[in-house]
C-alpha cells in the first residue's frame, strides 16, 4: 500500500508543477544540483552524508547516492536538506 501511495504524491507534484508552472524541483524532493564551473557545487532535498572526505564526499537522495570526486573538498554550509560543497570537483555521479 506505501508503494501507491508513494505513486499517488508523485502524480500530485507534477499535477502542481504543471498547473502552477513552477519546475518540478520546486514541488517535488529530488535533488536539485548546481555547479558554479569546476570549484563549487550545491545539492538541494539530500538525505544525509554516507562518507565525508578531503577526495570523495557521498549522500543519499531520492534517486540514488551521489557520489563527488575531488581535491580538498569543504562542505562549506549544511541544513537538513541543503548543502554546498567547495574544493576542485572532478567527478560528479550517481549510483542506484
Amino acid at each position: 500500500m506505501k508503494g501507491k501511495n508513494k505513486k499517488n504524491q508523485e502524480a500530485f507534484r507534477e499535477q502542481l508543477s504543471k498547473l502552477f508552472e513552477v519546475p518540478p524541483e520546486v514541488v517535488s524532493d529530488f535533488p536539485k544540483i548546481v555547479l558554479a564551473g569546476n570549484q563549487e557545487i550545491s545539492i538541494e532535498n539530500f538525505n544525509g552524508l554516507i562518507e565525508y572526505t578531503a577526495q570523495k564526499i557521498r549522500m543519499n537522495t531520492k534517486c540514488g547516492v551521489v557520489v563527488i570526486d575531488g581535491i580538498e573538498l569543504e562542505v562549506r554550509k549544511m541544513t537538513s536538506d541543503y548543502i554546498m560543497i567547495s574544493g576542485t570537483i572532478i567527478q560528479v555521479g550517481f549510483v542506484l
